[in-house]
């Protein structure tokens, strides 16, 4: 074989429909007997796309240019769940926003029946929600990929997802609803406190695989925000403050999953959320009205703390990026070069980055060099509508279009779509160039040559011992050893009298139950006993948290006080008084530990992790705490609130970060060893 020759791929078809040509063989996928070029593929990708949009419908466009949530038919998120049925066989209507709750003026279809979604509006990116176990979620796409494979033109589907792989002792819809399945690493924080950004690129490397497995074949993630406002829920989804680790992060993260470029194996990547996430108002979001404004009050701080990620995911190659719901305002400032003004003294147009075509098209695309495809955040023609909130939704999704957006985000429905072509807002062929782009990845991922896993490789790939036993290090490593005493390391075979205790906000009796589960197991010598006075040792688990949907309100404000956020303060200090403690705090934010800190005889940080592994952390397996602060904690409220939003913890200077009793700086970076 020369090294011009083709080499045949392995072909997956339910139809069967195969042709034969210059000895090699390729999916008929319409049908028609013939080798079309869209069908060839030997031919690039983008060759690919453009045959295949020249054979498209208008509503076969806008169906590509939608991705919702779609579940198998005995999912639990389906009114009409049916035990054994395994497509889903009825659209779903709501009357609010399922992630945010927030009424809808109309009737919206939050998901299709999988019948409805393949072959009348013509979806072909879909969202996974669903905890599925291996067999069961390759299962599922499979039953898919043969609907699609039926279709008129054959064009295989996309499933998409949140990030599977990392601890989530309680599971929340729509930051991380499936766990415990995948390999499980620590937290985004967590993998930060590691400092490690090689291991970065074998976690994505390693990761793909499982995803691909699956029928997974593309993450909404990670998120290349740089925290800058401590009290922003979604902190906890960011790798940190440090720009320059943040930026090695999301590059090589992109190079791992994607690899060089996209392929068979690759998981194509949406770094999020553009232009940077972090610059909050008091740490409100932008899913609420009253978090909608992207302010910054220093000047260049866009350029130098907020865009270097997203560089690095454009150099990687990133196949898509996702903006974030915000709108600049013009109360910033000076951010943009005088060239994207709006006029002599008008910064920006203040609508919602999806809808913003300096930054989308002259920022992303031509400056930082995007060469994939734009995905709206969810909601941002019916919901979430920043700037836009007076035009009709055909309006909007023709301003999204015009400004560079080329999927919308948590959409079953491309009616409104559609209507902007027939209103004359948008022509058929103002929808080629984001189709051309979505179907580049598609082709590029392999899908039309094979979109079928098996199942039972399935079983053995997902949660598979090797990468099963990276995250679990993974885990172990990122313990953060804040300050240390005699407690530490423990000795797990010595006898000793422990008394555990969880604080914080959501299901903590079940957390409480499985820290207890891991004493038993895990710590030889240890005799759980229930009061403080009876024990040798205190193990004290404290887990604040900001939930985003519960905590973030109009008028309410946002505080990372361990005390506000659901820790018992009084009872961890009384115990602390009492029996030496070893305190543990999990990090979603940059919590204020002048309260709870003092009185402990050691204090370590958790990034989301098993108890197993905490225990073993701190019992010096892999040699012990290894973590370092992803993040500066701040002093006081007073630290906080002197600090401009748009510049992170770690930059704002020596008064900044926490002090413990003993004289360590919790400043980023900061981290003990046995």
């Amino acid at each position: 074989m020369t090294a011009s020759t083709p080499i045949q791929p392995t072909l997956g078809t339910r139809t069967g429909r195969l042709i034969t040509q210059d000895g090699l063989q390729f999916r008929d996928l319409n049908g028609d007997g013939e080798l079309n070029p869209y069908e060839d593929w030997r031919r690039s990708p983008e060759e690919r796309a453009v045959d295949l949009v020249r054979r498209m419908t208008p509503e076969e466009k806008a169906g590509l240019m939608i991705i919702g949530s779609h579940h198998p038919g005995y999912s639990s998120f389906l009114p009409h769940a049916e035990e054994g049925q395994l497509l889903n066989p009825q659209d779903v209507w709501r009357d609010a926003n399922p992630i945010t709750s927030q009424p809808y003026p109309e009737p919206v279809l939050v998901t299709s029946s999988t019948d409805n979604a393949i072959h009348l509006r013509h979806q072909r990116f879909l969202i996974c929600r669903d905890n599925l176990e291996p067999k069961d979620l390759a299962t599922w796409t499979n039953a898919v990929q043969e609907l699609a494979e039926n279709s008129r033109l054959g064009i295989p589907a996309v499933f998409a997802s949140n990030p599977r792989n990392h601890v989530a002792l309680v599971a929340q819809f729509g930051v991380n609803e499936s766990a415990g399945v995948f390999s499980e690493w620590p937290n985004e924080l967590g993998l930060a406190a590691l400092e490690d950004p090689g291991l970065m690129e074998t976690f994505g490397e390693e990761i793909a695989k499982e995803w691909r497995a699956g029928g997974l074949h593309k993450l909404y993630g990670y998120m290349a925000d740089v925290a800058s406002e401590p009290r922003w829920s979604r902190f906890n989804g960011t790798f940190g403050e440090d720009v320059k680790l943040v930026t090695s992060y999301i590059g090589n993260l992109v190079r791992g999953m994607q690899g060089e470029e996209l392929s068979e194996s690759s998981v194509a990547c949406t770094i999020k959320h553009f232009p940077g996430g972090g610059v909050r108002l008091d740490g409100h979001d932008p899913h609420f009205e009253w978090g909608q404004t992207n302010e910054y009050p220093t000047e260049g701080a866009l350029e130098r703390y907020h865009l270097p990620p997203f560089q690095a995911a454009c150099v990687s190659g990133a196949s898509s990026i996702m903006p974030y719901y915000a709108k600049p305002v013009n109360t910033s400032a000076a951010q943009l070069d005088e060239q994207f003004w709006q006029g002599p003294t008008t910064q920006f147009a203040e609508v919602a980055f999806a809808y913003n075509e300096v930054f989308l098209e002259e920022l992303l695309r031509r400056r930082l060099g995007h060469r994939g495809y734009v995905n709206s955040d969810s909601g941002v023609i019916d919901a979430m509508v920043w700037g836009v909130e007076s035009l009709t939704k055909p309006e909007r999704f023709a301003a999204a279009v015009k400004a560079g957006t080329d999927v919308f985000s948590d959409m079953a429905d491309p009616a409104e779509l559609i209507r902007a072509i027939e209103q004359g807002l948008l022509s058929d062929a103002d929808l080629n160039q984001a189709c051309i782009r979505l179907l580049s990845e598609i082709f590029a991922l392999g899908l039309f040559e094979n979109p079928y896993v098996d199942p039972e490789a399935a079983e053995t790939v997902i949660g598979g011992g090797e990468v099963a036993a990276l995250g679990e290090k993974a885990q172990r490593q990122s313990v953060t050893l804040l300050r240390s005493s005699e407690l530490l390391p423990l000795k797990l075979a010595r006898e000793v009298k422990v008394y555990p205790f969880v604080t914080g906000r959501t299901l903590i009796g079940d957390v409480q139950a499985k820290l207890e589960e891991s004493i038993t197991r895990v710590w030889s010598g240890a005799h759980i006993v229930g009061t403080p006075e009876e024990a040798d040792i205190a193990l004290v688990w404290a887990r604040p948290e900001i939930a985003l949907f519960e905590d973030d309100r109009e008028g309410v404000p946002l505080s990372v006080d361990p005390r506000a956020d659901g820790v018992d303060v009084d009872r961890v200090r009384a115990i602390e008084q009492t029996v030496p403690t070893l305190l543990v705090v999990n990090f979603t934010n940059p919590w204020l530990l002048g309260e709870i800190e003092p009185d402990a005889a050691a204090v370590v940080g958790s990034f989301e992790i098993h108890p197993d592994h905490l225990i073993r952390s701190l019992a010096g397996e892999d040699g012990g705490p290894a973590g370092r602060l992803p993040m500066s904690l701040p002093a006081s409220v007073e630290a906080i609130e002197n600090s401009p939003r748009d510049v992170p913890g770690k930059y704002c200077g020596e008064d900044y970060p926490y002090r413990d009793r003993d004289g360590n700086v919790y400043a980023q970076g900061h981290g003990l060893r046995f």
